[in-house]
């Protein structure tokens, strides 16, 4: 009896190892899925900053310009008819100035990512050697014992698996959520701090003076609505690490306008505030919209991260009971002599 106990523990010892490699094979498969997401959203950064730099040219934010037209001048051009193609070179130049050092700067950081992504999934490769070296000693551990009336043991471990490999999977879209909830929660937070900078620019931003006097660089670094433009870079910052997240999950259907790039449709809306109503009206609108749509989204996340838990709950019950009972069928099986 007490040889048939020592084999059992050591095929449940191998077992558990076995599953200890597929959750770490299933986070390698995330992380893969992950860094096929940078290396895209790499490459669609690197077409925007080269169509952006090529359009910038000399333009400089020291001045009282525009693609090389003063902001009082841009503003007469375009309220007379804020439709025509010179209006939009006006509201090109306006994006370039307000997102290029913000696009190079992001760029920078996702080459840092998937670098370290990279290095990550290196320290994973291990597993797929290991589980294979694992399978191999259960399945002559297996030869110790008599096959004769194994039959259920086959059936309950087959079952056995499936469970396991659901659990796995809940297991990690639960960390999955879990990451975009809380990088969203953050985006949320960024959009509603730069709703408070761009009420606060209703009263200390006088549009009218800098048209006059003032440089886009004052407008962009000294001002409350440069600080509103810089909690909108935050929130994109964070969408971008909830939409990495939720890739990874087979359950969830992604819409796109939830994750629509932020800064850019913040200064479209900014330009037609300074040059066209000179009323801080449609950033504050913009905003409020987005901040609305984040809090659906995180919402609906959250409803569906507790019935992920409660399917998990359920599995890990069922998935307990079932390695128990393989262990009690082997102990009934004899060894071979």
């Amino acid at each position: 009896m007490g040889r048939e106990l020592s084999m059992v523990r050591k095929l449940e010892k191998i077992e558990k190892e076995m599953g200890y490699c597929q959750i770490k094979l299933e986070k390698a498969e995330r992380l893969r899925v992950q860094l096929r997401f940078l290396k895209l959203h790499e490459r669609s950064l690197e077409e925007s900053i080269t169509r952006f730099r090529e359009l910038a040219g000399d333009s400089d934010l020291h001045g009282n310009e525009l693609a090389g037209v003063r902001l009082d001048d841009v503003y007469h051009e375009v309220t007379l008819d804020d439709r025509t193609p010179l209006a939009d070179e006006f509201r090109q130049a306006f994006r370039v100035a307000g997102s290029l050092g913000m696009l190079e700067d992001e760029k920078a950081t996702l080459e840092r990512e998937i670098e370290d992504l990279d290095e990550r999934l290196q320290t994973f490769d291990v597993f797929d050697d290991k589980r294979e070296m694992l399978m191999a000693e259960r399945e002559h551990a297996l030869l110790s014992f008599r096959t004769e009336g194994a039959e259920p043991i086959a059936a309950i471990s087959r079952e056995f698996d499936e469970i396991e490999d659901s659990w796995n999977g809940l297991t990690e879209d639960l960390m999955n959520i879990d990451e975009a909830l809380k990088h969203i929660g953050h985006a949320a937070d960024y959009l509603r701090s730069a709703r408070g900078f761009v009420l606060a620019g209703r009263s200390q931003f006088t549009i009218e003076t800098w048209l006059r006097e003032g440089y886009l660089l004052d407008l962009f670094k000294h001002t409350s609505v440069g600080r509103a433009k810089v909690m909108v870079e935050g929130a994109d910052r964070n969408l971008k690490v909830a939409l990495r997240e939720l890739i990874c999950l087979d359950e969830v259907t992604i819409d796109p306008e939830d994750f629509e790039h932020l800064l850019l449709p913040f200064l479209d809306s900014l330009f037609e505030d300074l040059f066209v109503r000179c009323k801080l009206r449609k950033s504050m609108e913009l905003l409020e919209g987005r901040v609305a749509r984040l809090e659906r989204l995180y919402g609906e996340l959250d409803g569906l991260r507790q019935k992920v838990l409660e399917l998990q709950g359920e599995q890990e019950e069922e998935r307990v009971r079932l390695f128990t009972q393989i262990g009690d069928e082997r102990r009934k099986l004899p060894l071979v002599t």
